[in-house]
C-alpha cells in the first residue's frame, strides 16, 4: 500500500512540475503568435492548443477550435485537417471517445478536401485506436486497412509498416496467430529496410509474443533478448520494462522457473513504478500474485488480485480485466473452490464475448474441464473436452501449415542462394572473357596505330623526295653537263 501511495504521490509530482513547464510554453507561444498571419499562425495555435493538453482540457480544444475557424476563413482546409486531427487526440488522451469519434470524422472530411490522403490515412488509423479501446475490433480493422491500403499505394513505406503492427495486435487479441505472425514479419522486414532500430524492436518483441503462444519459448526468449539489447542502446525505459514483464510470464508459466520470473517480474515493477504507469504496474502486480499463489501465499495473493483488478477496471483496460478475471478463476480453483472459479471464468468468458476476443478461449476450456472433473460433472467434462479438442486441433493445423510454409520458404531461398551463386560464377567467366577481348582490342588497336604512324612516315618521305625532284627538275644547273 505504501508503494502505491508513493506512486501516486510521485505521479501528481511530475505532473506538477511538468504543468509549469507547460506554462513557461504556453507564454512563449503566445508572444509567438502576436502579428502571425496565415499558415504560421495556425501551426502555432495547433501547437498551443497541445500545450494545453495537460494544463486545462477544455482551454486546449478552445484553441484548438479558434484554429478551426481561423483556417476555415482563410481556405486553409489541409491545416484545418491536421487541427481537427489534433483535437481528436486531446479528446482521446482525456478518454473522451465519443468526442475523438466526432473530430477525426471532420478531419478526414477536411484531408479529402484538401485532397491529402495520407493525412487521412494517419486519421483513419487514429480511428481505428479508438474503435479498439472501445472493443469494437471488427470496425478497428476496417480502419486500419482502409489506412494500410491508402499508405501501400502512396509508398510510404514506414506509415504502412506502421499501421501493420495496428492489423496485427487485433489478429492477436482474436487468437489469429498466424495472421499476426505475417503482419509483423512483414513489418520487421519493412524496418529493418528502413534502419529504424526501435520499430524493429518493437515488432520484434511482438513477433516473440507469437512464437510464445505457439510453445516455442526459447525463439521468444531469444527474440526479446534481441529487443531488449536495442532498447538499452536508446535507453527505452517503458519497451524494458515490457520486455522484462514477458520475460518474467515465460519463466513462470512455461518453465515454473519462479526465481528468475520474480526477478523479471521485479524489474519490470521499478521501472514501471518509475514512470508511472498503472497499467502495466496491474499486470506485474496479477502475475506477482500468480506466484504468491504457487508458493501458497494466499492472502498476499487475492490482495494483489483484487488491486491488480480494481486498477484495470478504474482505467478500462479491457486485457487487464479479462487477464485478472481468468487467473482469480485459476486461483479459487488451485484452492479447491470451484463454483467460486466458474463465477470468475464465466466473467471473463462473458467480457471475452462482449469485446470479440479469443485470446482465454482455450485456456477457459481447460480450466472448466478440471472445475466439472472435480464437481463430479461429467456431461459438462466431456463437453468442454469436445471443444478443448476442436480448438487444440485447429491450433495444431495452423502451426503445421505454417512450419510447412517456413521449411518452403527455406527451401525456395536456398535454391535463389545456389541461383545467386551460378550468377556470380557467370559472371566472373564474362568479366574474364570481357577483360580478354578487351585486352585483344587494345593490342589491336595499337598495332593499328603504329601501322598508321608508319604508314604516315613513309607518305611523308614520298612526298619530301618527290618535292626535292620536282625541284631539281626546275633548276637544270643543279645537273651534271652532259658530256660532249
Amino acid at each position: 500500500m505504501k508503494r502505491m501511495l508513493v506512486l501516486f504521490f510521485t505521479i501528481n509530482l511530475l505532473s506538477t512540475v511538468y504543468a509549469d513547464g507547460q506554462l513557461h510554453v504556453i507564454d512563449s507561444l503566445y508572444q509567438l503568435l502576436d502579428g502571425q498571419q496565415g499558415d504560421q499562425r495556425i501551426e502555432t495555435m495547433i501547437n498551443l492548443s497541445e500545450a494545453y493538453r495537460l494544463v486545462s482540457y477544455d482551454k486546449s480544444l478552445k484553441t484548438a477550435q479558434d484554429a478551426v475557424s481561423y483556417a476555415e476563413t482563410e481556405g486553409f482546409q489541409r491545416l484545418k485537417a491536421k487541427v481537427l486531427k489534433s483535437m481528436g487526440i486531446s479528446a482521446y488522451q482525456s478518454d473522451d471517445y465519443e468526442l475523438a469519434l466526432s473530430y477525426y470524422k471532420q478531419a478526414i472530411k477536411a484531408y479529402e478536401n484538401s485532397g491529402d490522403q495520407l493525412g487521412k490515412a494517419t486519421v483513419l488509423n487514429n480511428t481505428g485506436l479508438v474503435y479498439k479501446q472501445l472493443g469494437d475490433n471488427e470496425k478497428a480493422l476496417e480502419l486500419y486497412q482502409q489506412a494500410y491500403d491508402i499508405q501501400f499505394k502512396m509508398s510510404d513505406i514506414s506509415a504502412y509498416a506502421t499501421t501493420n503492427i495496428n492489423i496485427a495486435g487485433i489478429y492477436y487479441q482474436r487468437g489469429e496467430l498466424n495472421k499476426a505472425f505475417d503482419a509483423y514479419y512483414q513489418a520487421q522486414l519493412l524496418f529493418g529496410e528502413l534502419k529504424d532500430s526501435l520499430r524493429y524492436a518493437q515488432v520484434t518483441n511482438n513477433l516473440a509474443n507469437v512464437y510464445w503462444q505457439w510453445n516455442q519459448n526459447e525463439k521468444a526468449l531469444q527474440l526479446l533478448d534481441e529487443a531488449k539489447m536495442i532498447y538499452q542502446r536508446f535507453n527505452a525505459t517503458a519497451d524494458l520494462s515490457r520486455i522484462f514483464y514477458t520475460q518474467g510470464l515465460i519463466y513462470a508459466y512455461d518453465y515454473a522457473d519462479y526465481n528468475k520470473a520474480l526477478d523479471r517480474f521485479n524489474r519490470s515493477l521499478v521501472l514501471r513504478e518509475e514512470l508511472g504507469d498503472p497499467l502495466g504496474t496491474a499486470n506485474v502486480l496479477i502475475n506477482i500474485a500468480n506466484i504468491w499463489m504457487e508458493q501458497e501465499r494466499f492472502e498476499e495473493a487475492f490482495s494483489f488480485y483484487q488491486r491488480g483488478l480494481r486498477i484495470h477496471e478504474t482505467i478500462g483496460h479491457t486485457d487487464g480485466i479479462l487477464m485478472a478475471y481468468y487467473y482469480m478463476g485459476i486461483a479459487n480453483q488451485k484452492l479447491n473452490r470451484f463454483d467460486e472459479s466458474n463465477v470468475w471464468l464465466t466473467k471473463c468468458e462473458e467480457k471475452s464475448k462482449e469485446v470479440n476476443s479469443r485470446l482465454y478461449e482455450d485456456l477457459i476450456l481447460e480450466a472448466r474441464m478440471k472445475n466439472a472433473s472435480a464437481l463430479g460433472n461429467y456431461k459438462g467434462f466431456l463437453a468442454y473436452f469436445d471443444e478443448f479438442v476442436i480448438a487444440r486441433d485447429s491450433l495444431a493445423d495452423a502451426y503445421s501449415n505454417l512450419q510447412t510454409a517456413d521449411a518452403q520458404n527455406r527451401y525456395q531461398l536456398k535454391e535463389y542462394e545456389s541461383q545467386l551463386a551460378s550468377l556470380a560464377k557467370e559472371y566472373d567467366r564474362l568479366q574474364t572473357r570481357f577483360l580478354s577481348y578487351q585486352y585483344t582490342f587494345y593490342t589491336i588497336l595499337g598495332l593499328l596505330f603504329l601501322l598508321f604512324v608508319y604508314g604516315l612516315i613513309k607518305f611523308v618521305l614520298i612526298r619530301f623526295r618527290r618535292s626535292i625532284h620536282n625541284k631539281q627538275q626546275k633548276n637544270p644547273e643543279n645537273f651534271p653537263l652532259s658530256e660532249k
